[in-house]
Formats: structure tokens, C-alpha cells, sequence
């Protein structure tokens, strides 16, 4: 079902919700439910919650890019937008001004105009460096491989995670070079082979510290 025509949520429905069974996503759903319901106090915008979550999630991924890029290719990777007094400067400002149509990054344009610090092009442009031709590239050579690791003997298929249909439609697509979604299957990718890991790994023991959880 298109996105669109979805009822509105606080969690975006990813490809991921249609590869669940039936009863997995009953489960998820009433979790979530679980969960809203035990929150403090609603807040008032959605787009602060948003980009909260979205800052921690960029952070978390560039820490773990930092760790590989020092630890397999000696290369030290900077993050200044993400340093502490600029996050601060940036969420000082209303979450609805932060943001504007039409105009792209007005925040970094308004900070950075006129110092010389950041380069024109770089304030100026509008659009992303694409790298979709590398990433299908990728899912047509290791088309085999994604199968296997996503097939009918996958952890998240015994779980109830995936189901196989919707996923060999996906997998047939990608090798095709057809439009796929990407992030889902990055997810599913990331899940499963986490899931295997664990059973190679010595046992973990988890436990809540101060609101966030801690693993040994």
C-alpha cells in the first residue's frame, strides 16, 4: 500500500512492514502502542521529536564510520556539524523555522554567509551527490549472496521478521537494477546478519541504566 495512503503515524512504515507476517505486525503495532502510551507528555511538534531522532541516528552512524575509517584505514573523519554548541545553536532555533520551501540548508546559509569558512558551492547547492548506480552495481553482483542470506532459512524468516514472497519480488528487482527500497533492505541486511553473529558471540547480558541500555 503507497505510503500515502497510509494513516498517519509517528513511526514512518518502511518496505520492512510488508515483508512482516500478519501476526508479527499486530505485535509491533501494540508495542508501540505500549510505548506512546508511557511516554511523559506528548510533544507539542512532531518535527522536534523528528529531528531529535534523526540527530541521534546520524550520530550513531558517523561514531561507528569513525571507528572503521581509524581502526581499517587509518583516516580520521570530522563531523562538525554534529559538534555539541552547533547542535545547540541549531535546536535553540523553533523546529518549523528551521526549515524552509524552496530555500536548502537556510540555517548553515544564515550562519556561514559572508565568512569565508565554507566555500559558495557548498552554500549553494541544492541537490545530493548520487550514488545509485554504485549501489545496484552491488545488489546485481551479490545478488546470490543477499538471497541466501535472506531466504527461507534466514533468522528473520524463522522469527516471522520477513516472508519470503515479498522479499524474492525485492531481491529479483534490485538485480534487475530496478527501483528498489534501498534502506529497507540495508535494514533487513543489518538485522540478519546481527542475528547470526549472536550465535557466534559470547553471551550478553543487558540491563537499563538511566533511561538508556547498556550491554556487556
Amino acid at each position: 500500500m503507497p505510503q500515502a495512503e497510509r494513516p498517519i503515524a509517528w513511526t514512518p512504515l518502511l518496505a520492512t512492514a510488508d515483508w512482516m507476517s500478519p501476526e508479527v505486525r499486530h505485535r509491533l503495532a501494540e508495542a508501540l502502542d505500549t510505548a506512546s502510551s508511557e511516554l511523559p507528555e506528548e510533544p507539542r511538534h512532531l518535527a522536534a521529536w523528528t529531528d531529535r531522532q534523526d540527530l541521534a541516528r546520524v550520530g550513531a552512524d558517523t561514531s561507528g564510520l569513525r571507528e572503521l575509517a581509524r581502526a581499517d584505514h587509518g583516516v580520521e573523519i570530522a563531523a562538525p556539524f554534529l559538534d555539541n554548541e552547533v547542535i545547540r545553536a541549531c535546536l535553540a532555533v523553533p523546529a518549523d523555522q528551521r526549515g524552509a520551501p524552496g530555500r536548502y540548508k537556510p540555517l548553515l546559509g544564515e550562519a556561514f554567509a559572508h565568512t569565508g569558512v565554507l566555500p559558495d558551492f557548498v552554500l549553494s547547492r541544492v541537490t545530493k551527490g548520487g550514488f545509485n548506480a554504485l549501489a545496484y552495481a552491488g545488489l546485481t553482483r551479490h545478488a546470490a549472496v543477499l538471497a541466501r542470506l535472506l531466504g527461507p532459512s534466514s533468522r528473520l524468516s524463522a522469527s516471522g521478521l520477513i516472508t519470503q514472497p515479498p522479499v524474492e519480488r525485492m531481491l529479483r528487482r534490485a538485480a534487475a537494477g530496478q527501483a528498489t527500497a534501498q534502506g529497507a533492505l540495508h535494514l533487513a541486511v543489518s538485522a540478519e546478519v546481527w542475528l547470526r553473529q549472536l550465535e557466534t558471540t559470547t553471551a550478553a547480558s543487558w540491563w537499563e541504566v538511566v533511561g538508556h541500555v547498556a550491554a556487556v
